[in-house]
């Protein structure tokens, strides 16, 4: 593996633009801890709701001491295509998650936080439609996404997507490796 990047930031921040970005432009291939988490919770014949997303996952962090993302996501994924240079993970919540991916991938990793003004979150989600808008102020309570906030100071870089555009938050991380 030549480059894991990992990105945090609360929802609406721009993170599932800056993965396209970063999958389109510059060839990496997406990790999918939601995917994992929907699928638990299909099995489980439970809705898949991000407030059911979110009680899952902090389960797993429970469970595993926060392990399952790495064990049961990362490696499974890249041992499934070792050729792969450039791999992301769009969902890191917790500094422990973001530590143990340090602790085991090293010099390879790279933790981006991606922010935006408050108002401007809301306005992205607002956009989605009225109901959306009240979800969102119901989920930003939860300790996960508190948590997701709260990774900018574990971040190698902080990227404003109020700011930059997608691409160009892209760019911006690919120049991380270039120092």
């Amino acid at each position: 593996m030549k480059r894991l990047v990992l990105l945090s930031g609360p929802m609406a921040s721009g993170k599932t633009s800056v993965s396209a970005a970063l999958q389109e432009f510059h060839g990496f291939v997406p990790i999918s801890s939601g995917s994992f988490l929907r699928a638990q919770l299909a099995a489980r014949n439970e809705p898949l709701d991000r407030h059911n997303l979110q009680e899952l996952g902090d389960s797993l962090d429970r469970e595993t001491d926060f392990s399952w993302l790495i064990e049961s996501v990362a490696i499974p994924t890249l041992e499934a295509r070792p050729g792969v240079n450039n791999w992301l993970l769009d969902a890191v919540r917790k500094p422990r998650q973001v530590e143990l991916f340090r602790l085991r991938f090293a010099s390879a990793v790279r933790h981006v936080h991606i922010v935006a003004p408050e108002s401007v979150l809301e306005q992205r989600y607002a956009a989605r439609g009225l109901d959306h808008l009240e979800k969102y102020r119901a989920s930003i309570l939860h300790l996960n996404e508190q948590s997701a906030r709260s990774l900018a100071g574990f971040a190698d870089k902080v990227l404003d997507t109020e700011r930059y555009t997608p691409l160009e938050v892209a760019d911006q991380i690919m120049s991380i490796w270039e120092k």
